[in-house]
């Protein structure tokens, strides 16, 4: 029985120390000039905020009571056509310049944006009211980007209709306009 016994205290010892051997091994590996260590970076970027500035209203100047009614277009660029008798009934002298709104937009340089507005609005003069709509911009395709140095400025234009025999007065009213980051 005593050979028995030393024989498997030996197993175990021999066991013991192929094990602790492996460990010394791998402990020499992971320190050898083999391995190495790196960082990564990691970065974000926070957009400067959007600024809209509105600079020049939409103005489609004075004209006389219109006899069966029509339209005027003024384009973004701010030159403007008319149908019906609005064509004669603006050939009044006018008092201010006609003329496309612009706004100015600011924030990020090199950032793309899109122009967004509503299809149309009415403006008023007390109970008498008239149409505007049709709103076109001089942004290609309603998209623009800012400059390096971080602005840009659009243009638009729209369609006024007015009715035969269009109540006399001074018509005011606003359209939203939302300039979006893409």
């Amino acid at each position: 029985m005593g050979t028995r016994f030393t024989h498997t205290i030996g197993r175990a010892a021999a066991v013991w120390l192929v094990c602790a051997g492996a460990l010394a091994a791998q402990s020499a590996l992971a320190n050898s000039a083999n391995t190495s260590v790196v960082s990564g970076t990691v970065g974000g970027q926070v957009a400067a905020p959007t600024g809209l500035v509105a600079v020049n209203a939409l103005r489609f100047g004075t004209f006389a009571q219109p006899v069966v009614g029509g339209t005027m277009v003024m384009a973004p660029q701010s030159t403007f056509t008319t149908t019906g008798d609005l064509g004669t009934a603006s050939s009044i002298i006018q008092s201010t310049a006609r003329g496309a709104a612009s706004f100015t937009v600011a924030g990020s340089p090199g950032a793309a944006f899109g122009i967004y507005g509503v299809s149309s609005v009415t403006i008023s003069n007390g109970s008498a009211k008239m149409t505007v709509g049709q709103f076109t911009t001089d942004a290609f395709l309603a998209i623009g980007q800012l400059s390096t140095s971080g602005t840009a400025s659009f243009n638009i234009g729209g369609t006024l209709t007015a009715s035969a025999n269009q109540a006399p007065g001074t018509y005011t009213g606003t359209f939203p306009i939302t300039v979006q980051y893409y």
